[in-house]
Parts: structure tokens; C-alpha cells; sequence
């Protein structure tokens, strides 16, 4: 499903949110979620946070926050899901920033949305406020870690960036969403190994562990061949 007008319209920002709001309740609708005072937690958690550990921590805000929550939040983590599910990247900022702002700040939900906000907006600086506070309250997930080091080797500190991937390599689990950021988190401490330590040994350790956790990583495997030659740069 697309979130896009026609080719010939120019609709308002304000006219394309409302458009895009009425997709996602339509898929919403089409799959069943209705959202009532009796299961409209039990809704959020399946929808946004159906694995551990990201359920058991949205668990905990929602008993935490729950008189700033209720139907209206339920149904905007819903849509929320909706844009995440269709990748419609500007949609996911537009959301979060129009609607998310009327309830208490959840830290799960921005590290998710992070990524997205430095593609669209470009707001490094504030994207990074928001993955520090994550890593402070989240203190046992791999994802705010492995966004401070990208952050970090964009502004050129390898030296935190190394510092960074150190951590979220040492906190991924086997659970999806780890699944699909580790090889991330080890092909890019490699790489950032290499530049900052010229530890061939070390980058060739994380390149090949990104490999062996994804063995169809086309940039971890033009790595792994760099760095079995003479490299004198290597493709982020």
C-alpha cells in the first residue's frame, strides 16, 4: 500500500496527513483491530511490540503512563504500525511528530522512529538527544548503541563510534529485531576498527561474524575481500 497522492494533485501537508491517516484506518479496519476501553493495551503491545524484549518494555510505559494513554494513543501506535509495515518513511516522522507529542514520551517508540527522522529531516543533533536518552532508559537494547555509533562515524568520531558499536554488539540478542541489526553492528565495528586501528585482524573478525549472521551482506562480503588484500579504503 502506498501513502502518496495523485500525480496530478498537490494536496496541503496538512490535506496528504489526513489522506494518509484514512489508509491506515482502513488497513486497520481490514484486518480486524477494533480498539475499545477493554483491549486497547493488549492491542498496542501486539501490533507495535509482539516480541520480547520490546513487549515486556512496552509493558512496563503503558502500566507506567497509562493515565496519559488510552484509546486516542492505541489508535496512533496502530497507525504508527501501519506506516512501519508499508515503509512509508515520511508518514512514520509526520505521525509521530503531529500526533505524538500530545502523550507522554516513550522511548521505545523513538528509537524506532530515529532512523527515520535523520533520513527525512536530517536532524542529526536532534536524533541523537533522542538515541542518548534511549540508552539511558533502555539500558539493555543493542538499537540506541548501534544509532550513536553511525551517528558518531558520520561526524567523524571513530573513536566513539567504536565505542558505540562495542556496546550494541555486546547487548544484540537472537530476537528479530537483533536478528536483522546484528551483521549491521559487527560489519560496521569492523570497518570502523580498520579506520581508527588499522586492526586488520579484528575488522576481518566482525566483517566475516556480519557475514556468517547474514550470508547475503553484499557490502560485508566486498569488505571481507578488501580486507584480504591490501585495502586502502573500504566501503562503508
Amino acid at each position: 500500500m502506498k501513502f502518496k497522492g495523485k500525480a496530478d494533485e498537490r494536496p496541503t501537508p496538512a490535506a496528504g496527513y489526513r489522506q494518509a491517516i484514512q489508509k491506515a484506518d482502513e488497513v486497520i479496519a481490514q484486518r480486524g483491530a477494533e480498539i475499545r476501553p477493554d483491549n486497547w493495551q493488549q492491542l498496542a503491545l501486539e501490533w507495535f511490540a509482539s516480541q520480547e524484549p520490546e513487549r515486556s518494555e512496552f509493558a512496563r510505559f503503558i502500566r507506567a503512563q497509562q493515565d496519559g494513554l488510552g484509546l486516542a494513543w492505541a489508535r496512533d501506535i496502530l497507525r504508527l504500525q501501519v506506516f512501519f509495515d508499508a515503509q512509508a518513511s515520511v508518514q512514520i516522522v509526520e505521525h509521530h511528530e503531529r500526533a505524538f507529542r500530545a502523550y507522554p514520551r516513550c522511548p521505545l517508540v523513538e528509537i524506532w522512529v530515529a532512523p527515520y527522522i535523520l533520513r527525512i529531516r536530517g536532524d542529526l543533533w536532534r536524533v541523537r538527544q533522542m538515541c542518548l536518552e534511549a540508552t539511558a532508559e533502555l539500558s539493555s537494547f543493542a538499537k540506541p548503541h548501534y544509532e550513536l555509533g553511525f551517528m558518531s562515524y558520520l561526524l567523524g568520531d571513530f573513536s566513539g563510534a567504536l565505542a558505540e558499536f562495542d556496546q550494541a554488539v555486546a547487548l544484540v540478542t537472537d530476537t528479530d529485531n537483533d536478528t536483522a541489526l546484528a551483521p549491521r553492528a559487527f560489519f560496521n565495528r569492523g570497518i570502523v576498527r580498520f579506520a581508527l586501528q588499522e586492526d586488520r585482524q579484528a575488522a576481518v573478525a566482525d566483517v566475516a561474524e556480519a557475514l556468517r549472521r547474514k550470508p547475503d551482506y553484499t557490502q560485508a562480503q566486498e569488505a571481507l575481500r578488501a580486507l584480504k588484500g591490501k585495502p586502502r579504503w573500504l566501503p562503508w
